[in-house]
C-alpha cells in the first residue's frame, strides 16, 4: 500500500465508523424511553465520542495524509508508522464504543444498584479506567501523526504540479 491507500483506508473506516457512532446513540434513545424519569444517560457521551473520533478524527488524518506527499520534499512517507497509527486509532475507537455502550450494560447489570446513579463505585471506576486505555490508545495514534507530520513535511516546498 501506499500513502494514498493509506489516507482512503482512513476516510473509508472513519465512516463506517461513525455509521457505528450514529447506531450507538439509540443506546440513549432506549435509556430515555426505558427509565422514564431519569434524566440522564451514560451512554449518551459514546454517540458523539464516536462520531467526533471517528468520522472528523479519521477524515482529517487522511485527508493530511493524502496532502503529505506534496510537503515532504521528495522523502519516502513512512507507512509503517501509518499502518501502526491506523490500527490504534481504530481499536481506541472501537474500544470506546464498546465499552461505553455494552461494557456499561455489562458492568451496570452487574453490580445492584447501578453504579452509574449510585455515587463514586469501583464498578465505575472501572468502567471510566477502561474507556481511558482506549483513549490512551486512540491518543498514541495521534503522537505518531504528530511526530510524522513534524520529521517528515517542509515549509516552503514547491509544488511540483504547477511548476
Amino acid at each position: 500500500m501506499n500513502i494514498n491507500d493509506w489516507a482512503l483506508r482512513f476516510i473509508r473506516w472513519g465512516m463506517g465508523l461513525a455509521i457505528v457512532g450514529l447506531i450507538t446513540g439509540y443506546f440513549p434513545l432506549g435509556h430515555y424511553l426505558m427509565m422514564g424519569a431519569i434524566p440522564s444517560c451514560p451512554a449518551a457521551p459514546v454517540h458523539g465520542h464516536t462520531i467526533l473520533l471517528s468520522f472528523l478524527g479519521m477524515t482529517m488524518f487522511g485527508l493530511v495524509y493524502r496532502a503529505m506527499p506534496q510537503w515532504m520534499n521528495g522523502a519516502a512517507p513512512p507507512l509503517g508508522l501509518i499502518r501502526a497509527h491506523f490500527w490504534l486509532a481504530v481499536i481506541g475507537i472501537i474500544g470506546v464504543c464498546v465499552n461505553g455502550t455494552i461494557g456499561y450494560e455489562l458492568l451496570n447489570f452487574m453490580q445492584k444498584p447501578g453504579f452509574y446513579y449510585g455515587g463514586a463505585s469501583r464498578t465505575g471506576d472501572l468502567w471510566y479506567s477502561i474507556d481511558g486505555v482506549f483513549l490512551t490508545i486512540y491518543g498514541a495514534g495521534c503522537v505518531i501523526f504528530f511526530s510524522v507530520l513534524m520529521k517528515k513535511t517542509r515549509y516552503g516546498v514547491a509544488d511540483q504540479t504547477h511548476a
